[in-house]
């Protein structure tokens, strides 16, 4: 399988799948504003309504019924997408499932925190809270939300119990590959279009209803008229059904395409076919397959891992048959799916001796050619796979000191880590940021971070970003009135010796980015530079400062810029003085670059990782300046592009 042209095929498929769903929302319209002149030329005494319905069209009726109209079916949307607008934890709390603690003692949801936190890691993504859905024996799982910021992973209590380890690797990269090639935004607007064309029949039916009360109150002199507003309502019922049908239909053509893109990604991120192919056997072969039970899953059906309703087969299925998906990761499969007992966290520990050697048997197969290598990934070469992201990732986590791995587990620790973080060496400043943290009144934090603060100090800076980022499903934790304290400290700290450091700038950004979208409303970015000629002068800025912090000599920095504006085809453009490469300027030309369109945002970011790999090391600063900016502009990197 060539995993490049499936993904073009796959996202080629999916912008047709969706037009075609635009077009049935505006056919639904039309049909609306007939059947609306039908019923008008009616209650003006026409008999005739087929003959009459020509001499009876007008421009201007035509626009005003398509005005009202079109503002229901949008009101229908927007109220939608504003109920979305929550997040992915609303779409999760809707299917009955609560936020696993990220300090939990339960065993089985240690794991696939353990999971989640590596595959964030490797992806480059900051660490999402994961839900569980306790009360569905079925095996599946979710990704939901608008941005990465505002994801969540939904797992049920059928998943963390049949999946072992690198089974469940292979079911969270499926999903984080949602996250990155943009489909639980897709899937949102999916859910919100879908919602404004179900609509029109929900107006019908009240209609038809409403029509049959009063026919059985008022006298016969009115029934006339209230026959009209039955036919109404009968035509807009038939009509929102068939927008239902034609909706639903597209919807599941578009999940099932963004399925097999999945899969394929998931292959690539953990260079492990055999994880994600046994975790669809274990499906297959499992009683309750991939069934979610519950009244809300009909309409977020298309987000889940496998088919959660099990009757809706055919045209309608949300995903692509288990058979197909196995064939395609495992192309010699023997047809068999894999019937067994629950798998609990202390069975794991017993068979993690036969799990390791069956990684090492698989990566054996992909370098002996018994596996296809493109999908281990076609880029990849033997020692690439060996270090592969994820187990760059779990080394990452194992070589943090343990206590901080304890406290970035919990909110009051998470807190104090961060202010550890932003403590100054100079014992003047550092006693006044102490003092800021005892002005949030929060007992002990104060104390837990001076404690804190000689382990960040010896700990190796390259930790720093990983440490941060996975604090953050624990400071998701933190009520709206712990937030406000805790965001005020930080600004307090960052201020305390009156100036602002990159640094600085680097932890608060990704912090407020990822934390924010829990507690107040949030204004995501709107696209308005289609072009990346039109922030040529600030990717220049942008570009140039990360020349300056990765390389030592003028003649690797050039060549580095130079790289970078190569890949982000902007030639024209010089590297900069450093002298010119001011932290309030970088900060607006930051800014401004988020409000790209997405492929230019993906260009640009493209770009400053060419930077920074030109010289063959990526320096500390350069990590946290590239995953900095890349939350700003909300623009997740490609796991071939990652660090």
């Amino acid at each position: 399988m060539d995993f490049f042209a499936q993904q073009d095929k796959a996202r080629r498929h999916t912008t047709t799948l969706v037009l075609l769903f635009i077009l049935a929302v505006i056919a639904l319209i039309v049909i609306t504003n007939i059947l609306v002149m039908v019923v008008f030329i009616g209650a003006a005494g026409q008999t005739n309504m087929v003959s009459q319905l020509g001499g009876y069209f007008s421009w201007r009726a035509f626009g005003m019924i398509s005005l009202v109209v079109t503002g229901i079916v949008a009101c229908a949307i927007v109220y939608k997408w504003i109920q979305l607008s929550a997040g992915g934890k609303r779409v999760a709390e809707s299917l009955g499932g609560h936020r696993i603690s990220p300090n939990t003692r339960d065993a089985d949801e240690n794991r696939i925190l353990n999971v989640v936190e590596e595959m964030a890691i490797a992806s480059g993504m900051p660490v999402p809270p994961v839900y569980l859905l306790a009360e569905e024996a079925g095996i599946n799982a979710f990704a939901a939300g608008n941005t990465p910021a505002d994801a969540v992973i939904g797992v049920t209590r059928g998943c963390i119990e049949q999946f072992d380890r690198e089974q469940l690797q292979g079911v969270i990269a499926h999903e984080f590959s949602h996250i990155l090639n943009g489909d639980m935004r897709l899937n949102i607007r999916l859910i919100a279009l879908l919602n404004g064309i179900l609509f029109i029949g929900g107006v019908g039916e009240v209609l038809l209803r409403g029509s049959s009360r009063r026919h059985r109150s008022f006298n016969s002199s009115r029934r006339s008229g209230n026959n009209r507003l039955a036919l109404l309502g009968l035509g807009l019922l038939i009509i929102g059904w068939l927008g239902g049908f034609f909706g639903k239909l597209i919807k599941s053509m578009v999940s099932r395409q963004r399925e097999f893109l999945a899969d394929a990604s998931a292959v690539q991120f953990t260079r492990n076919p055999q994880g994600i192919a046994d975790a669809l056997k274990i499906i297959g072969g499992h009683s309750l397959h991939a069934t979610v039970n519950n009244p809300q899953t009909q309409e977020v059906s298309h987000l889940f891992f496998g088919q959660a309703i099990n009757k809706m087969g055919g045209m309608f299925a949300t995903h692509p048959p288990l058979e197909d998906r196995i064939s395609r990761i495992e192309p010699h499969w023997d047809g068999r799916f894999i019937y067994r007992q629950p798998v609990t966290a202390s069975e794991q520990n017993k068979s993690s001796g036969a799990s390791k050697n069956a990684k090492v048997a698989v990566m054996a197969a992909i370098l002996t050619g018994q596996i296809p290598a493109v999908l281990a990934g076609e880029d990849a070469s033997p020692e690439s796979e060996a270090a592969s992201e994820l187990t760059k990732a779990r080394n990452s986590i194992n070589n943090i000191p343990a206590a901080l791995l304890q406290h970035a587990h919990d909110p009051f620790g998470a807190s104090a880590l961060v202010y550890a973080l932003l403590l100054n060496r100079d014992e003047v400043v550092q006693t006044k940021q102490l003092n800021y943290i005892k002005q949030g009144k929060v007992a002990g934090l104060a104390l837990q971070t001076s404690e804190l603060a000689p382990i960040i100090a010896r700990m190796n800076s390259r930790f720093r970003l990983p440490l941060l980022e996975l604090s953050l499903p624990a400071l998701k934790c933190l009520s709206h009135s712990q937030y406000k304290v805790f965001k005020k400290t930080l600004n307090l700290l960052i201020r305390a010796d009156r100036k602002l450091e990159l640094f600085e700038w680097c932890l608060y950004q990704l912090l407020i980015h990822y934390l924010d979208p829990e507690h107040v409303p949030v204004k995501p970015t709107r696209p308005s530079y289609k072009k990346a000629l039109q922030v040529a002068a600030e990717y220049q800025l942008v570009l140039s400062t990360l020349a300056h912090y990765g390389d030592q000599h003028e003649a690797d920095r050039t060549k580095a810029f130079g790289r970078g504006t190569n890949i982000a085809t902007l030639y024209n453009i010089a590297l900069l003085p450093k002298q010119k490469c001011k932290l309030d300027d970088f900060i607006d030309a930051v800014n401004k670059l988020a409000n790209c369109y997405p492929l230019i945002k993906y260009r640009l970011l493209k770009g400053l990782v060419h930077c920074a790999r030109e010289d063959g090391r990526i320096t500390i600063a350069e990590q946290e300046i590239i995953a900095s900016v890349a939350a700003v502009m909300d623009c997740p990197m490609p796991q071939l592009e990652r660090l």
